[in-house]
């Protein structure tokens, strides 16, 4: 009797040592996922998705923000990225989501997509709308990060974040970017603004008409 008590307590002993191990080893791979999940000062690793660069950074944690007591009172407008969190906003000039088309003025180039409304802000296809406005822009799908670059600016965008990296600055986006059917949406003004361009509401065409800003 006493055999099987002495062996029932090694085998608990033992038991407790490889659950101890197991859960080691989870925690290790919940800290290499979080650590996957940030991002600031932009790193290179792999995707299994996509073979390009992916970022992220030691410091900063997923769904990072800008809360409201950063905020100033000045008026937000849909198509001028103050770059600053605004208690107040412009009224859209709509409020449904619907099909439109973005243009880029002097140029044959143009897109048509769905806008949403969100948040007082007109959001857009965020790859799209860059890749029309003439620059690269890469959707990493696992961390869902945007990163969009052209010969003079860096935008990097995430998924439920109000932060937007431009060319390496962490600035306050408008609004939260967010994922659906498979685009990472942004606000229309700090991808136009952030590539030097301002977008104008023609409601005769149902058309966004994008002009270089000018100096």
């Amino acid at each position: 009797m006493k055999v099987k008590k002495i062996s029932l307590v090694l085998v608990l002993i033992l038991a407790s040592f490889i659950t101890n191990d197991v859960v080691v080893h989870a925690d290790d791979h919940e800290h290499e996922d979080k650590k996957h999940e940030k991002y600031k000062e932009y790193k290179d690793y792999k995707d299994d998705d996509d073979d390009d660069e992916k970022y992220y950074d030691d410091d900063e944690e997923e769904g990072e923000t800008y809360y409201f007591q950063d905020a100033v009172s000045e008026k937000g407008t849909w198509n001028i990225w103050t770059r600053t969190v605004a208690t107040d906003k412009d009224v859209l000039p709509f409020t449904s989501s619907q099909k439109v088309t973005l243009k880029v003025e002097g140029t044959k180039k143009e897109l048509s997509f769905f806008v949403i409304p969100k948040d007082g802000e007109f959001f857009v296809p965020g790859k799209a709308v860059a890749q029309v406005l003439g620059a690269k822009a890469t959707f990493y799908k696992e961390s869902k990060i945007l990163a969009i670059q052209d010969q003079t600016n860096e935008l990097i965008y995430r998924a439920g974040t109000n932060v937007v990296y431009d060319n390496n600055v962490k600035i306050p986006s408008p609004a939260q970017a967010f994922y659906v059917n498979e685009e990472l949406y942004v606000p229309i003004s700090t991808i136009t603004n952030g590539l030097g361009y301002i977008a104008e509401w023609q409601e005769n065409y149902q058309t966004f008409v994008c002009q270089p800003i000018t100096n």
